[in-house]
């Protein structure tokens, strides 16, 4: 799967396309001061935003970075399976200074 599949499938989701990995249960607990605490904010993102930026990780895993404010992102890992129906696994998130993704001019 290319990144335009990816965007792809994730312009067809809807909330019941999303489940959380046991993974992404304990990162989230370890990193809960940090990051969006209500799990229907963090669908809400992915259903709603486009990505500012996206990186393939693996055949099926990518790395989605959504802008919160000028200085941070929130970076999301989902795992994307379409065997038998569309699933969008919650691998991990975190919050990283938007810097990481921006270009350096001059």
């Amino acid at each position: 799967m290319d990144i335009d599949d990816a965007l792809v499938y994730l312009s067809k989701i809807n909330k019941s396309n999303i489940h959380k990995t046991e993974h992404f249960n304990l990162r989230v607990q370890h990193r809960k001061k940090h990051i969006p605490h209500d799990t229907n904010e963090l669908y809400s993102i992915i259903l709603n935003e486009k990505p500012v930026s996206i990186s393939k990780q693996d055949d099926s895993k990518f790395k989605l970075g959504y802008e919160l404010n000028e200085d941070y992102d929130l970076t999301i890992i989902v795992s994307i399976k379409t065997q038998k129906s569309l699933t969008i696994n919650l691998v991990t998130c975190y919050i990283e200074q938007a810097k990481k993704r921006m270009r350096k001019d001059g």
